[in-house]
């Protein structure tokens, strides 16, 4: 089992803290254990910008240099979320200064957008590359399209995949496959346009806040809701996809503020 884990925070937690508190709660909540072995990378913002981020808009630093000895120490790789759906050549030259500085092996870079990783490919050939969830990749045509392409080592399926058993077991390349191990909000998203918004936000280092959310802001309906449901304790079994052969897996830090539940555990709209 190899599992990545977010390293989304504040810089003044240090992220074997973050960590750990990712490490209790999988054991509280999902009855799953696991040890420093088990981590394969984290992924977050470092204390350099790239308007090639995605996923989530930065707000300041997250993984800092400390942070770093200690995962390095720890035989754990940092993962880049360059998981922005557009790419050009003035992103790319403006991102250069952070795949130089962290291009080593044992780290990997997170896309969306094919270009840029054939460019990482080929130029950054110590990275891992992994496509991200934001690809939205959901059934066997799409998927063996990725795969097809020889740019991705990993594909991390959308939150939904999960539900999908039929699909998953007509996967071939599961060694290939990361899924998530609980819950963000991705989950009952109606349409995921925070996605776009966050890539300008990033792009022209604007607020964060300016996000668009396709339930909060634009009124959607969500796809599904579990009424009363505690979203924040959340998380799929786990021994039914090592099973089906699966063996990579997604963490996410139940917190609020961190995976959006709140959109989740709200009712009503603002």
């Amino acid at each position: 089992m190899k599992i990545s884990c977010s390293a989304r925070k504040d810089w003044q937690y240090h992220i074997r803290d973050w960590v750990d508190f990712q490490r209790s709660h999988a054991k509280m909540h999902g009855g799953i254990d696991i040890n420093y072995e088990d981590i394969d990378y984290v992924f977050g913002f470092t204390e350099e910008y790239s308007p090639l981020y995605g996923g989530r808009g930065v707000e300041g630093v997250g993984l800092t240099k400390v942070d770093l000895y200690w995962i390095y120490d720890k035989e754990i790789g940092l993962k880049l979320p360059l998981s922005s759906k557009s790419f050009n050549e003035e992103y790319y030259e403006k991102s250069k200064h952070i795949l130089n500085k962290y291009h080593r092996e044992g780290n990997a870079v997170i896309v969306t957008n094919d270009k840029l990783a054939d460019r990482v490919r080929n130029e950054y050939p110590l990275f891992r590359i992994e496509a991200s969830a934001i690809k939205d990749i959901k059934d066997k045509y799409s998927l063996d399209k990725s795969i097809d392409t020889g740019l991705y080592d990993n594909i991390v399926l959308p939150i939904c995949a999960n539900d999908d058993i039929d699909f998953l077991k007509e996967i071939n390349n599961k060694d290939q496959i990361r899924l998530f191990i609980n819950a963000e909000c991705s989950y009952t998203c109606p349409n995921k346009v925070c996605y776009g918004t966050t890539d300008q936000i990033n792009k022209d280092n604007r607020d964060p806040d300016d996000m668009l959310c396709s339930h909060w802001d634009l009124k959607l309906p969500r796809t599904f809701y579990k009424e009363n449901f505690n979203w924040l304790d959340f998380y799929f079994d786990i021994e039914k996809f090592n099973a089906l052969g699966f063996s990579n897996y997604k963490l996410l830090p139940s917190w609020e503020d961190q995976q959006r539940t709140k959109i989740m555990l709200d009712t009503q709209y603002r």
